[in-house]
């Protein structure tokens, strides 16, 4: 366990995500609650848990908890009746068996249905097309290859597989900072345009130099979906233009870390699409543990050394 007030319970963890549903004005289950806290009792109390939710009006609040070690956590979830034999599972236990020890599964879930995604952390950097490349990977998905490559997102370090949308969220780290062009340019492979440059100069002001960027793709078309930038563990009480959903998230979301991590992610998608969604350390140690996956808080001015080695390389092939 990392460095926390309390050991992470069950009965307050449960007490805490009612009331949180309710200062959101969040539907909430109890039933569901209870049967995900019963299944994963283990990974809740050994791992890093945190709260997530967007600035829409009565949306889900959601919550999930980083693994520490590894375990097949489809197989888990298949046997409490939270996962069926869907393309999405299959496609996240072949990555998972694809890095071997490397490979780290978590789950997110949602107040109402339980399990919504199973992520991966795949130890490090990998290029795209080790990742997207493999013959397990819908074809679809590969095809998209050339236009990350095009817009320099060649590295991915997380994976995560959505079960009920049938997509899949790509993680990648690509060189900053972000300027309004970048922005253009990785807004245009999810058909989107770019947002104001006011904007984009906030977000510049709280993503780090070597930027996360995630893009959802679906895995029935390929069709790349939304594009969202990540800013990890603001400063403390420093916050973006954010939507009072989010502020109150903030507010009435309980963290019971030594460190608080807020998070704040801009996603922008077509067709009225583009929202804002927020992320709460609740209890585990998150900071310790995203720092142990080499990832960039924002305002950090690292640069990445894998990004660095790869300025001058060839585009790469697809195999």
């Amino acid at each position: 366990m990392g460095a926390s007030v309390k050991p992470f319970s069950e009965q307050d963890f449960y007490n805490d995500i009612r009331m949180t549903a309710v200062g959101l004005n969040a539907p909430f289950s109890a039933t569901t609650t209870r049967t995900v806290l019963d299944t994963f009792a283990d990974s809740f109390r050994v791992g890093a848990t945190l709260w997530k939710t967007t600035g829409r009006p009565r949306d889900q609040l959601c919550y999930r908890f980083f693994a520490r070690s590894q375990e097949d956590t489809i197989n888990i979830a298949r046997r409490a009746g939270l996962l069926g034999e869907t393309d999405s599972a299959a496609l996240i236990s072949n990555w998972t068996d694809a890095y071997g020890t490397a490979a780290t599964q978590s789950c997110d879930f949602d107040a109402v249905n339980g399990l919504a995604k199973t992520w991966l952390y795949l130890g490090g950097m990998h290029p795209s097309d080790q990742v997207l490349g493999r013959a397990f990977v819908p074809e679809t998905v590969r095809r998209q290859l050339r236009s990350f490559h095009e817009v320099g997102l060649d590295y991915i370090r997380f994976m995560a597989v959505d079960h009920r949308h049938h997509s899949a969220n790509i993680y990648f780290r690509t060189r900053g900072p972000l300027t309004w062009q970048r922005a253009a340019e990785i807004l245009a492979v999810v058909g989107v345009e770019p947002p104001s440059p006011q904007l984009v100069e906030e977000i510049r002001a709280f993503v780090p130099e070597d930027f996360c960027v995630a893009v959802t793709v679906s895995l029935g078309s390929g069709k790349p979906e939304r594009a969202c930038f990540y800013a990890l563990k603001l400063p403390p009480d420093v916050f973006p233009d954010i939507p009072e959903r989010i502020a109150q998230f903030f507010e009435k979301a309980p963290c019971y870390d030594a460190e608080t991590v807020n998070v704040v992610g801009w996603s922008f998608g077509p067709d009225g699409g583009s929202y804002i969604k927020a992320e709460r350390a609740y209890n585990g140690d998150l900071a310790a543990l995203l720092s142990s996956w080499d990832c960039y808080f924002s305002g950090s001015t690292r640069r990445d050394a894998v990004l660095d080695a790869a300025v001058d390389e060839p585009t790469r092939n697809v195999g």
